[in-house]
C-alpha cells in the first residue's frame, strides 16, 4: 500500500471504531434477546406451575447459566456510547482537563478489565477441566463462565480504542472526537433536561386529550 492510499490515523481509528463498534451491537442484540427469552420462560413458569402444576425442568439451572449473557454481553456497548454512570461535576471544567480525566479513567479501567479477563478465564478453564456442573440438572457450567472473558475482551478492545481516542482529544480539544463519546457541556446538559421534561409534558398533554375523547 502506498503512502497516497495508506490511510491516516484518524481514519483509521474511525474504521477500528466502526467495525467494533458492529460486534459490539450485536453483542448486544444477543443480550436484549436473552433478557427477552428469560422474561417468557419466567411466564411460562408461572403459568405452569398455576394452572397445569408442571414446572420447567432445571428452570433454576437454566436461568442461572443464561444471566451471563445479559450481564456482560452490553458492557463494552454502553462503554462505546458513554452509557455508564457518570459525574457531572466535571460539567464546568475546561474541556482540555475532562479529557485528561477521562483518558485516565480508561487507563485505570484498563487496568482492572485485564486483571479480570486473566482471573475469569482461569475460571473458565478451571470448570471446563474438572466438569463442573449445576447441583439440579447437571448442565455444564463452563459455557456461561466463557462468557465473561470474552465479553470483558470485547469491553478491553474498546477500551484501547477509548485510549487511543481520548489521548488524541487530550492532546487537540478542538478535534473531532472520534471512538469516544462526544463530551457534554453545562449548555447540552441542560438542554437535555429541558427537552426531556418538554417531552414528558407533551405526552402528558397527548394523554389528557385522548382521555377527553
Amino acid at each position: 500500500m502506498s503512502a497516497k492510499t495508506r490511510p491516516g490515523p484518524v481514519l483509521l481509528l474511525r474504521r477500528l471504531d466502526r467495525w467494533l463498534a458492529v460486534v459490539e451491537d450485536n453483542a448486544n442484540l444477543i443480550a436484549a434477546l436473552a433478557i427477552f427469552f428469560l422474561m417468557f420462560v419466567g411466564v411460562a413458569q408461572i403459568v405452569g406451575r398455576k394452572v397445569f402444576n408442571v414446572a420447567i425442568y432445571g428452570y433454576i439451572d437454566w436461568i442461572e447459566q443464561s444471566s451471563a449473557l445479559f450481564a456482560f454481553l452490553g458492557i463494552a456497548y454502553a462503554q462505546r456510547l458513554g452509557g455508564h454512570i457518570r459525574m457531572d461535576i466535571t460539567l464546568g471544567w475546561p474541556r482540555r482537563l475532562r479529557w485528561w480525566l477521562e483518558l485516565a479513567g480508561v487507563v485505570l479501567a484498563l487496568v482492572v478489565i485485564t486483571l479480570l479477563i486473566d482471573a475469569s478465564f482461569n475460571a473458565f478453564w478451571r470448570a471446563w477441566s474438572i466438569g463442573d456442573s449445576t447441583m439440579d440438572i447437571r448442565l455444564p457450567v463452563w459455557p456461561a463462565k466463557l462468557m465473561v472473558p470474552l465479553a470483558l475482551g470485547l469491553l478491553w478492545l474498546r477500551l484501547v480504542l477509548q485510549l487511543w481516542g481520548y489521548t488524541r482529544m487530550a492532546l487537540n480539544p478542538d478535534a473531532v472526537p472520534v471512538g469516544v463519546p462526544k463530551l457534554e457541556t453545562i449548555e447540552d446538559h441542560v438542554k437535555d433536561e429541558i427537552a426531556e421534561v418538554l417531552g414528558r409534558e407533551e405526552e402528558a398533554g397527548q394523554d389528557e386529550e385522548e382521555a377527553r375523547r
